[in-house]
């Protein structure tokens, strides 16, 4: 009995050695490991927050009819008048009605805001907030008598009181002063770099008006300078400008000032009758 499990315990194959537990790494290495980690994580830190810098803001204030906004805008992105027109636009949704645009300065002023200059002197007025005014355009008081009066106004009102009582009136602005984009251009140089240097080429506007161009033309001779020598040649001069027309008013045009073109149509070999026609 004995034997026989001697030899079946022979027979039987013995298991392999269980390989040894794993060494924990060195805490050097895991010292070093958090390090990086660390390093890591504080680079992202101060990535975030650089990118989270404040800019600094705008508060502002607008009214349209009985209608407000408040918003803040960030300072560095006023960049230009239009950008801030059309932000004012689709806040009060102004897309389809023409308005003036106007701010109160510090001294309680009505100003206009309608270029680059004046809108940065409204942004640097803004203590701590810019107060707009939207109006329709032709229903703004100063947009017909002027702006920056409210101030002479305050200061009067004892005189106008006064004034009225005597019953003498006070003497008002009869004239318009238009906002700078209701302007029309009447003239301008144009071609600059194609004509010659001793030409110049201007455009007279007159907007469909039946008034003539306010000048008078007349017969000469013209000296051209050529390979052969001077050369006379028959030339359409300017004899005379009309007072208060629209070339005097221009000052780009000038007595005895010769006429080689109109609209583009070449005056050399024509009349004066068909240079007048044109």
């Amino acid at each position: 009995m004995i034997s026989d499990m001697s030899q079946s315990s022979s027979l039987s194959p013995q298991p392999p050695p269980l390989p040894p537990p794993p060494s924990p790494p060195p805490p050097q290495a895991v010292y070093a490991a958090s390090n990086i980690d660390n390093s890591v994580i504080n680079v992202n830190m101060v990535k975030n927050l650089s990118s989270m810098v404040v800019c600094p803001l705008v508060e502002v204030k607008s009214k349209f009819d009985a209608e407000f906004r408040r918003f803040s805008v960030a300072r560095v992105s006023l960049t230009s008048v239009e950008l801030f027109r059309k932000l004012v636009e689709q806040l009060h949704h102004l897309s389809e009605i023409p308005f003036t645009l106007c701010y109160t300065d510090p001294h309680g002023d009505l100003l206009p805001i309608n270029n680059d200059e004046n809108f940065r002197k409204a942004i640097d007025s803004a203590r701590p907030i810019l107060r707009l005014l939207l109006q329709r355009k032709g229903e703004s008081l100063e947009e017909r008598y002027g702006y920056g009066l409210d101030a002479i106004k305050k200061k009067n009102r004892i005189s106008r009181f006064l004034a009225g009582a005597t019953g003498t009136a006070l003497p008002s602005r009869a004239y318009d002063i238009s906002m700078p984009q209701d302007f029309r251009q009447v003239s301008a140089i144009i071609d600059v770099d194609v004509v010659p240097e001793c030409h110049r080429r201007v455009r007279l506007c007159k907007h469909g008006s039946d008034k003539p161009l306010g000048f008078y033309i007349r017969d000469g001779t013209s000296v051209r300078v050529t390979q052969q020598g001077l050369l006379k040649l028959p030339g359409i001069f300017i004899s005379r400008l009309v007072p208060g027309g629209l070339a005097e008013s221009t000052g780009l045009l000038a007595v005895n000032d010769e006429v080689l073109e109109v609209n583009g149509i070449e005056v050399a070999g024509k009349s004066l009758d068909q240079v007048t026609d044109m």
